[in-house]
C-alpha cells in the first residue's frame, strides 16, 4: 500500500463512511483522553498531509478493536484486509503482562509494515501533544507524557532505517 498521494484533496467518501461508522460504534468517552476526537484529529491530519485514504481510515480505526464493539473482520469487510491488518497491529494484546504490551505493539507495527508504524507514530505524536497541553493544569499527567516518550524510543528501536517518513521521524524526535 503506497501511503502517500502527491496531491491529496478533500477527504473521500470512504473516510466519511469510516468516521460515521466509528461514531455509531463508540460508547462514552474515556475521562483520561477523548479517544473519538483523538482518532478524528489525526485521521484528518494524515489525509491532509497527503497520506492516502486507506491509511487515514486505518488511523481513524486504530483503537477501535480495543475501545469499541468493532471487530477486525468487520474492518476487513468494509475497508479491506490492508486496513484491518494495520488496525490489528496497532491494537493491544491484553493477554500479555502489562509491562510488555507497549513494546509488543510497536514490534508488531514494525513487523507489519511502514504504514502500521506511521499510524503508531501519529498516535504517539497526538497523545504527546494532548498530554503536554493537559500537563499545564494537571502535573499528575506526567506519566502519560513519559509513556509517549518511551513509545517514541521503541519506534526508533524497531523502525527500518529506510523508513524516512516524516511522521515516523517526528515521533522519534520525542525520544531525543
Amino acid at each position: 500500500m503506497d501511503s502517500r498521494m502527491p496531491n491529496a484533496g478533500t477527504i473521500g467518501f470512504l473516510f466519511e463512511d469510516a468516521l460515521k461508522w466509528l461514531a455509531s460504534r463508540t460508547s462514552e468517552e474515556s475521562e483520561k483522553k477523548p479517544s473519538f476526537f483523538h482518532s478524528v484529529r489525526v485521521g484528518v491530519r494524515l489525509y491532509e498531509d497527503g497520506y492516502d485514504e486507506p491509511l487515514a481510515i486505518a488511523w481513524l480505526l486504530h483503537d477501535s478493536i480495543e475501545d469499541t464493539r468493532i471487530l477486525e473482520s468487520e474492518i476487513a469487510e468494509r475497508y479491506g484486509p490492508g486496513v484491518a491488518t494495520i488496525v490489528r497491529a496497532n491494537s493491544k494484546n491484553s493477554s500479555l503482562p502489562k509491562d510488555q504490551i507497549l513494546e509488543d505493539i510497536v514490534n508488531r507495527c514494525a513487523a507489519c509494515s511502514k504504514e502500521a508504524m506511521i499510524v503508531k507514530a501519529a498516535d504517539v505524536l497526538d497523545n504527546y501533544a494532548y498530554y503536554l497541553r493537559r500537563y499545564e493544569t494537571d502535573p499528575a499527567i506526567l506519566p502519560e507524557i513519559e509513556r509517549c516518550q518511551y513509545l517514541a524510543r521503541l519506534i526508533a528501536k524497531y523502525r527500518e532505517e529506510h523508513w524516512q517518513d516524516p511522521m515516523i521521524l517526528s515521533a522519534i524526535r520525542l525520544a531525543e
